[in-house]
């Protein structure tokens, strides 16, 4: 084997300058992954962070919803109150629209929109027309329930016109609509 001669002292004749820039060119490489590795980093904590804040924002409504629903049984009675509150004589009145004929005079009407029902005094020509009535708001799907309470004739008139009083329930909220859309009038 031939022995390895090496001069320090010689100057080399030329400078490598491929392998200087490829060098160079590696750290900056190598720099510029370390920080956008840094800021994705950072940008997955802030992201982590928003979220935590978001659940704990939603943990934090639903915690006061479930107290306000849980508060006290006096809410649960205001809440149905204000709802029935919100109910509308509409559906009553566009069902007596329905039915009404021109032989029978409502002289009173009591509307209770909680309760479901109308309290009618009315003066019809005849016991029959007032029986025909009843039979119409028996006959309309709305209606619950219809009691004649009481009947009479007028003594004191001429034309003795037939007296009575009903009591009408009627179906929820949901079918009132139907009533009023349908657009039925004698």
């Amino acid at each position: 084997m031939k022995a390895l001669e090496l001069d320090f002292k010689q100057t080399p004749s030329t400078i490598p300058w491929l392998g200087l820039l490829l060098t160079v060119l590696g750290i900056v490489a190598v720099l510029w992954v370390m920080t956008q590795k840094d800021v994705a980093t950072e940008h997955r904590n802030q992201l982590e962070l928003h979220e935590d804040e978001v659940a704990l924002r939603i943990k934090q409504r639903e915690a006061k919803m479930a107290a306000e629903r849980n508060a006290s049984p006096v809410s649960g009675k205001v809440e149905k109150i204000r709802r029935d509150q919100l109910l509308s004589n509409e559906a009553a009145l566009a069902l007596l629209e329905s039915v009404w004929q021109k032989e029978v005079a409502f002289t009173r009407i009591e509307i209770a929109t909680v309760e479901r029902n109308v309290k009618i005094d009315l003066e019809a020509k005849t016991l029959n027309d007032v029986l025909l009535l009843v039979d119409r708001l028996q006959a309309d799907p709305q209606v619950k329930k219809v009691a004649l309470a009481r009947n009479s004739v007028k003594i004191g008139d001429p034309l003795r016109p037939a007296v009575a009083s009903l009591e009408v329930f009627w179906h929820g909220a949901a079918s009132a609509p139907s009533v009023a859309a349908s657009g039925v009038n004698p």
